[in-house]
């Protein structure tokens, strides 16, 4: 009687579970990720040496051309429809982490105020400005030496 050797099957690799941690991670990253528009507006922000960075969970963003228009999120407001936003979700905002303001640098210091003073009368109190990362010659030869 002659025995008949099974034949040699290679091994499957099995993909599925491989397959449903990408889409976990697919997923986990497009809810958390911002598409917020922020260049509603042309702004070129003033530039500062020493800066503090922040990151939060939901940023409100203000954004004021040189000639003053104004963007709230993406979206171009004037200052009747920003102030009725603001006090909509003037709560909502300070738990967030506040408004960021990105106001360009041409636009005068007094314009940037009273746009201040209008979100801080809905009750907002937490504002950041927006500043650009000032690199001057001696820094910038620095870093290129390093």
């Amino acid at each position: 009687m002659r025995m008949q050797m099974p034949l040699k099957r290679r091994p499957a690799i099995n993909v599925t579970s491989l397959i449903d941690v990408l889409f976990l991670l697919l997923t986990f990253f497009l809810v958390t990720t911002q598409f917020i528009d922020q260049s509603a507006l042309k702004v070129e922000l003033p530039a500062m040496e020493h800066a503090e960075k922040t990151q939060h969970a939901r940023r409100y963003i203000l954004n004021v051309s040189a000639d003053g228009q104004m963007a709230l999120d993406g979206q171009i407001v004037d200052q009747p429809a920003l102030r009725e936003l603001l006090k909509q979700h003037a709560a909502e905002i300070d738990e967030s982490g506040g408004l960021i303001l990105r106001a360009d640098r041409q636009l005068p210091y007094g314009d940037v105020m009273s746009i201040l003073d209008l979100v801080r009368s809905v009750g907002i109190r937490r504002i950041t400005n927006a500043t650009a990362e000032r690199i001057d010659e001696k820094s910038a030869n620095r870093r290129i030496d390093e």
